[in-house]
């Protein structure tokens, strides 16, 4: 290994830690580590003319060739179908017979609640699915007095564990799957997982309707306590106005009268808490932060000229027009990172943020110049027809009535019969005799479904376009490009006989457990399909010296590597431990009001199930040994 695998070293320790940290967009990582790794074998070409890129490193054909890869082009057009399901309402039909087959019993509405996001997920974009049912739980929730708390964990590991089950349950799947074919083998089949993962999402399942009840908190989430607004209280940001009555009065006595409290105000770059002085008079212009329940601040604005802020300019609230809802922020909007004031919400939608809510907890400082979190609740007040325009926006997706704004549902059945054609032709083509090579044709058919649904009238294209998550397709890009790299500087071919070695007196499955074990870890911390790329080369180099140290033959050998694929696939989905480890996590955590630790005790042994089933079923089930 010369200078270009230190270099690739380098690279890989540097994703993690920017994954970690948070600090940069994923799409940002992605294009980068194409440029960083193109360029940098032309630097080192320079001083050593004899070097080739293009088979030490990354060359710019390989570079643009990922831009087409199979894996990528599938992910964008399932994005498209998922999103034309969920338009026309027909993901809100499967939610809706949670309710009816469970008859509101807690355990039984459990069970389906994770069984039927299992099924969804397994076939459609999982981040379609959970947008979709947050809103149906908690509708359910106030119905029927289960807590939320119990259904959204439920609902998000049933949606993660669906995604082991189909190629195209989850993007990482696609991911190691397009991995292979770059490394010359086979791609993935539609139901190549589904023995194991099938037997994997029933234990599991059925494992979390029974702990449930034991291991997930029974509290009031932030959303289920939007029917009780009248006692529950925000944290939000008021600026006097030139005709409030409170003007001249003091700060130390003007809130005696008002169920509200005040935290703080600011004048100028000046912020003042309590105990306030005498001499502190109100001014027209100072900015106050209050506390109190949603009846108390609107009636505070109405009746004590009290203004909200967006973006600088101040608006009067209308409680006569305005409703209160909650709105979070999509895990990969490019909205994330931004000041709440810079989301222009008002300008772009007509919705004006109130408060904004963050772990459970009330952010007190200035809330209008705080950076939003994927994750963070934000307490808005608008029209119905601001509501319909954010329920459109793909940066955020609302908690409550997903049902008053699907458009098109007259549209369903075409939404269903396309996908369903879809999944019947994908697996077609990934049962059929290999000398026929079919397999090549499932991006293409994935286009057809894509296209299918704008002709059908299920969303329009601008919407299609949208409707892909452009960040996460770019990281898969840059993604690939690593893995590529890996394999080209022998460092994956390294780490994979080191790891071996390491595990030798123990046997095959010791490396396979170990691998799989390691991508569930790293995958709890980092984005998952991170882990998958990185872990991939890795794997199919520690399978190929298994097969060579066995002297196996070329079938058992392909079929050891296929087991080590099919491990790193279904292991980087072990997401279950933390919020942060799956976007599905990550949607559910602020709307539940969860707390790190509401996962540890319920996807720890979760994880371990999986774990098990992956590392013991996949030998047996691709023959490896």
């Amino acid at each position: 290994m010369g200078i270009e695998g230190i270099i690739v070293l380098l690279l890989v320790a540097a994703v993690l830690v920017l994954l970690v940290l948070e600090k940069v967009g994923i799409d940002a990582i992605g294009i980068g580590l194409v440029v960083v790794l193109v360029l940098l074998g032309y630097v080192i070409k320079i001083f050593d003319p004899a070097f080739v890129p293009e088979e030490r490193l990354l060359g710019v054909d390989d570079a643009l060739h990922l831009f087409g890869n199979s894996a990528v082009v599938m992910v964008a057009a399932l994005y498209v179908m998922g999103e034309g399901l969920s338009r026309t309402g027909a993901v809100e039909f499967f939610a809706g017979l949670v309710m009816r087959l469970s008859g509101g019993r807690e355990r039984r509405m459990i069970l389906f609640v994770a069984l039927t996001a299992c099924i969804c997920s397994a076939f459609l974009n999982n981040t379609a699915v959970v947008v979709v049912f947050i809103p149906v739980l908690v509708g359910m929730a106030k119905e029927t007095g289960v807590p939320i708390t119990r259904l959204l964990i439920p609902m998000a590991f049933g949606t993660i564990l669906g995604g082991m089950t189909t190629l195209v349950g989850t993007s990482t799947n696609l991911l190691v799957s397009g991995v292979a074919v770059e490394f010359g083998y086979e791609s993935i089949g539609m139901f190549e997982m589904a023995p194991v993962g099938a037997a994997v999402s029933i234990a599991g399942i059925f494992f979390i309707a029974i702990f449930a009840r034991y291991l997930l908190p029974n509290r009031q989430s932030l959303s289920a306590m939007m029917a009780d607004s009248g006692h529950r209280e925000y944290v939000t940001e008021l600026t006097i106005s030139a005709e409030s009555p409170l003007q001249g009065k003091g700060y130390r006595d003007i809130f005696d009268d008002l169920t509200a409290e005040l935290l703080f105000f600011v004048r100028g770059e000046v912020m003042s808490s309590p105990p306030f002085l005498s001499q502190e008079m109100v001014q027209a212009g100072d900015i106050i932060m209050v506390r109190g329940t949603v009846d108390c601040i609107a009636n505070m604005e109405g009746d004590l000229k009290l203004d909200q802020h967006s973006n600088g300019t101040r608006l009067s609230f209308n409680h006569k027009s305005m409703q209160f809802f909650e709105v979070a922020i999509a895990p990969h909007s490019p909205l994330v990172g931004r000041k709440l004031d810079d989301l222009q919400l008002y300008d772009n939608f007509g919705a004006l943020p109130v408060a904004l809510l963050r772990n459970n907890h009330h952010i007190r400082s200035r809330i209008t110049e705080r950076r939003v979190n994927a994750g963070d609740l934000i307490l808005a007040t608008g029209d119905d027809h601001a509501q319909q325009r954010l329920r459109a926006s793909s940066d955020y997706y609302l908690l409550t009535g997903a049902h008053k704004w699907v458009v098109l549902r007259s549209r369903a059945r075409r939404a269903l019969a396309i996908v369903i054609s879809v999944m019947a032709a994908l697996t077609l083509c990934s049962i059929a005799p290999e000398e026929l090579d079919l397999k090549q044709l499932l991006p293409i058919i994935a286009l057809i479904g894509a296209v299918a649904m704008v002709v059908a009238g299920c969303l329009t294209a601008r919407r299609a376009y949208r409707a892909i998550d452009w960040s996460i397709l770019i990281f898969m890009i840059g993604a690939i490009s690593l893995g590529k790299a890996m394999q080209n500087t022998g460092v994956a071919e390294l780490a994979g006989t080191g790891l071996v070695r390491g595990l030798s007196d123990f046997g095959p499955h010791a490396a396979l457990g170990g691998l799989t074990f390691l991508s569930a870890f790293l995958s709890s911390i980092v984005s998952n399909q991170a882990v998958a790329v990185l872990l991939a080369p890795v794997a199919i180099n520690a399978a190929k010296t298994i097969a060579a140290d066995g002297a196996m033959g070329g079938d058992q050998t392909t079929a050891v590597v296929r087991a080590f694929i099919l491990a790193i696939a279904m292991g980087s989905s072990v997401c279950f431990a933390t919020p942060v480890g799956h976007q599905s996590n990550l949607m559910i955590y602020g709307p539940g009001g969860y707390k790190w630790r509401d996962f540890l005790k319920i996807g720890v042994p979760v994880s371990i199930i999986a774990w098990i089933g992956i590392t013991v079923g996949i030998p047996y089930a691709t023959g490896a040994w």
